[in-house]
C-alpha cells in the first residue's frame, strides 16, 4: 500500500494510533490495509467498477476468522 496517501499510516505515531482503533474494532490491521489498496486502486476512475465485490471478498474473510 502507498502509505504516503493515508497520511495516518505514513507515521509510526500515526499506525500506533490505527492499530489500536482496528484492535478496539476487532478488525486486524491487514485487513484494513486490503480494504483501503482497493480503493486505491480505483483513485482516477469515473467508474468503480468492482469495488464492492472486492469489499464483500474482504468482508467475507472476516466472517471466516470469526467462524474459525
Amino acid at each position: 500500500m502507498a502509505r504516503s496517501v493515508v497520511v495516518l499510516l505514513n507515521s509510526e505515531e500515526g499506525r500506533k494510533l490505527v492499530k489500536q482503533r482496528c484492535r478496539e474494532a476487532g478488525i486486524r490491521m491487514a485487513d484494513l490495509e486490503e480494504l483501503i489498496d482497493a480503493e486505491l486502486q480505483q483513485l482516477g476512475k469515473k467508474r468503480k467498477a468492482g469495488l464492492w465485490e472486492e469489499f464483500d471478498r474482504i468482508f467475507d474473510g472476516f466472517d471466516e476468522e470469526g467462524a474459525a
